[in-house]
C-alpha cells in the first residue's frame, strides 16, 4: 500500500560517501550533479547521506521508493556499474568499502525491523579505483560518471519521474556554486 497519493513518484535519492576519500565520495558527487543539472516532475527528494547512517532512518518511513548512490566493493574492474535491488543490497554491503557501509546496512536492517521498508530500494553502485585521501574522483570514475548518471536517471524514469537535464545555459556557473572559496 502506498503511503502517498496514487500516481505520485514519491522518490528519495541518497548520495552516500566520504568526499575526502576520492572515489569513495562518488555517491555525493552524483547527487550534487543531480541537484545542479536536472529537474524532476514530480519532485524528487535529494539527500546528501555523506557518511551518515541511522540519522536518515526516518526518511525510509516517508518514501515509497529509495535510490541510493554509492561506491561498492565488488569483484569487478574499477568503473563497473551495478544496479542492486532490495534485499540483495544488504548482502553486497557486507563487503565494507568504508565505515559508512556499516551505517547503511544498519539503516536497512532497522527500517525492516520497524516495518519502514519502502516498496522498492535500489542501489546504483560503482566500483572505485582509488579510496586514498583526495577530493577528486579518479580518472576512471570521472570517465564513468556519464554512464552512472544515465543508469540512475533511467531508474527514476522507470518509477514514473519525468527527468529533464538542464541545458548548459540553464545550469548555474561553477563560480556561483562555490563563492565561499572565492
Amino acid at each position: 500500500m502506498s503511503r502517498h497519493s496514487e500516481g505520485a513518484a514519491d522518490a528519495l535519492v541518497i548520495g552516500w560517501g566520504n568526499l575526502l576519500l576520492s572515489d569513495e565520495g562518488v555517491g555525493v558527487h552524483a547527487l550534487r550533479r543531480l541537484e545542479r543539472d536536472y529537474r524532476f516532475e514530480p519532485a524528487v527528494r535529494l539527500e546528501d547521506g555523506g557518511t551518515s547512517g541511522l540519522d536518515l532512518l526516518p526518511l525510509f518511513a516517508e518514501h515509497d521508493r529509495i535510490l541510493m548512490l554509492d561506491a561498492v566493493a565488488l569483484e569487478a574492474p574499477p568503473g563497473e556499474i551495478r544496479v542492486i535491488r532490495n534485499a540483495e543490497i544488504r548482502r553486497v554491503l557486507t563487503q565494507k568499502l568504508s565505515v559508512h557501509h556499516l551505517g547503511v546496512a544498519d539503516v536497512l536492517a532497522v527500517a525492516e525491523l520497524l516495518e519502514y521498508a519502502p516498496e522498492e530500494i535500489v542501489l546504483v553502485g560503482i566500483v572505485p579505483e582509488c579510496v586514498d585521501l583526495g577530493l577528486e574522483l579518479s580518472p576512471t570514475l570521472r570517465d564513468a560518471m556519464p554512464r552512472f548518471m544515465v543508469t540512475l536517471v533511467s531508474i527514476l524514469q522507470g518509477w514514473g519521474v519525468s527527468v529533464r537535464e538542464l541545458e548548459m545555459t540553464e545550469s548555474p556557473k561553477a563560480g556561483e556554486l562555490c563563492t565561499a572559496f572565492g
